[in-house]
């Protein structure tokens, strides 16, 4: 039977809707849910996962992208919808921590237009990944929007937190004080987990930065540094520390400055941090102004070192 003119089939329009990414129980029942990692049921993929798991776990991320990416090739030659969710999502993922985002963005990217074209859900951490990397790669609009839809995802609340977290550094960045206490408040009833109360702490003092607060802003900056510290959080550490170093310099604190300049830059430095170099010049030029001799020579070191492992 051919539809109404000027109407449009349920066929017809559950097709458009799948292919748009999508899923609605009126194309046919409910919808499925996003593949999880125990839906991986070869062998040889689930083997490959978890050694790329272990390799992440360790730290060695490159490692870690090398294992995902052939987990990945052999879920892409099996046709796996599961194990291409699975292991696109954590290869994006390794692929940030190693400072990666362009590689993150586009691995992310790819994963989530092939299950939409497959009319399967992506999870919400997926996104969120897409949207770290996009923000740190200042594509502020596309890690915006992304984060927004995270946010306002239902079923996994941990990444709805880190979705909030995220649209409020881009509020810090804008100076946009109203946005940027809303998700403060907001991550302050996420609940008591570590990273929600570290990442709560750190929007605290980005808006006691904004309002020229300094000594309660990096009180809040070491505050959530020792956090991050407890869950082995490496680049929140690096972070936290330079924020501090900011702070307590604008305090006109100079010497103990150029200490938490040191520090960061020695812990971004560790993860492949390009900002290590120019944390490490601050740290050296302040020990020099206030005496710190042996300050300035270790920070010197430490960066001559860095243009040394330049490729």
């Amino acid at each position: 039977m051919r539809p109404r003119r000027g109407g449009i089939s349920a066929a017809i329009l559950c097709l458009m809707l799948t292919a748009s990414g999508s899923i609605l129980s009126a194309c046919g029942g409910t919808p499925e849910p996003p593949p999880s990692p125990e839906a991986v049921q070869e062998a040889e993929i689930s083997a490959s996962l978890e050694m790329a798991r272990f390799a992440f776990l360790s730290g060695r991320y490159d490692q870690a992208i090398r294992a995902y990416s052939g987990s990945l090739d052999r879920a892409y030659a099996r046709d796996d919808v599961a194990a291409i969710a699975v292991a696109g999502q954590e290869l994006a993922f390794s692929y940030l921590r190693a400072g990666k985002p362009k590689e993150a963005v586009q691995a992310a990217s790819r994963t989530r237009d092939e299950l939409a074209r497959r009319g399967r859900p992506a999870r919400p951490a997926l996104a969120l990944v897409e949207a770290t990397a996009r923000y740190r790669l200042k594509e502020t609009a596309v890690a915006e929007r992304l984060a927004r839809e995270v946010a306002a995802a239902p079923d996994d609340p941990m990444a709805a937190s880190r979705a909030t977290f995220l649209l409020g550094m881009i509020a810090a960045d804008r100076r946009d004080v109203p946005a940027l206490t809303a998700a403060s408040d907001t991550l302050s009833r996420s609940g008591e987990q570590p990273e929600m109360k570290a990442d709560n702490l750190h929007l605290s003092g980005r808006l006691h930065l904004i309002r020229k607060d300094y000594v309660q802003a990096a009180d809040a900056f070491m505050a959530e540094e020792a956090l991050r510290r407890a869950s082995g959080d490496e680049p929140g550490v690096a972070r936290a520390l330079a924020l501090a170093a900011d702070s307590t310099e604008r305090n006109g604190q100079k010497a103990k400055a150029a200490d938490l300049w040191f520090r960061s830059g020695r812990s971004a430095a560790q993860e492949g941090d390009a900002e290590a170099a120019s944390r490490l010049r601050r740290a050296e030029s302040l020990a020099r102004h206030t005496g710190q001799p042996a300050l300035a020579n270790e920070a010197r070191r430490l960066r001559l070192d860095l243009s040394k492992d330049r490729p």
